[in-house]
């Protein structure tokens, strides 16, 4: 009871910080098992959202379940609109943005990914959170362990949270239903540490001493990551 409390304290928390106005959203919505965030601008969109999925991993550290997120940040119009069962809801939200970035988050990736459609990242060149582009097929991912301002790296923390995609692997790869999703979810970390590797490789060094990766040595269902890890140790 004491850790489900301290779960649900910690939840409200980060919703109060990294859903608010004040983080960049001009507007939210709940609606089912989904947050949809409308922001003015790309640029606003995608560094709040990195933000948010970095620090709900960061705080997942504490507990041996994990909370996960998925989502996708596109371009287009949307409109507010009246709930259709006001009893159980006080608005919805339409528009062409809304369907297709329920369309890219539900395109197969696996994992705690954060998707961005080619629109949102074209906005982003130039922009020191561009950094955090990775292309995926016909869209690209933000490889959110990292900060969307590469000055603002703190590398202990992006390993301790790279610690913690090692660790829901470990306890989870060999289950069916999740494995993908935390496979996805390593992979990510794995590909976040090249990336900072490629920027500042003083960092990334500190970064994955602190990620526990000799923990996956052996692992049958670790195989397929072993080009990344021996990429991470030349």
């Amino acid at each position: 009871m004491v850790q489900s409390c301290r779960r649900s304290c910690t939840l409200t928390s980060l919703a109060s910080r990294y859903l608010a106005p004040s983080a960049g959203w001009a507007h939210r919505y709940g609606l089912s098992d989904s947050l949809f965030l409308v922001a003015e601008d790309p640029i606003t969109a995608c560094s709040a959202a990195a933000e948010l999925f970095f620090n709900l991993a960061f705080y997942n550290r504490e507990f041996p379940e994990a909370v996960l997120l998925r989502g996708a940040i596109t371009l287009g119009q949307v409109r507010p609109a009246p709930p259709l069962f006001p009893e159980t809801a006080s608005a919805n939200l339409v528009g062409e943005a809304v369907v297709r970035a329920v369309m890219l988050e539900k395109a197969g990736t696996k994992g705690p990914r954060l998707l961005v459609s080619t629109e949102v990242a074209n906005a982003l060149e130039g922009e020191r959170a561009s950094w955090l582009l990775e292309p995926l097929g016909d869209a690209y991912e933000l490889l959110w362990l990292l900060p969307p301002d590469p000055s603002a790296t703190h590398p202990e923390l992006v390993g301790a949270v790279a610690e913690t995609a090692v660790g829901l692997f470990l306890r989870h790869g060999s289950e069916e239903h999740v494995a993908d999703h935390y496979l996805g979810y390593l992979r990510l970390a794995l590909r976040s540490l090249l990336r900072l590797r490629q920027d500042d490789a003083a960092s990334a060094a500190i970064a994955t001493a602190n990620a526990g990766l000799a923990r996956l040595t052996g692992l049958v269902a670790a195989q397929p990551l072993l080009l990344e890890l021996e990429a991470l140790s030349c």
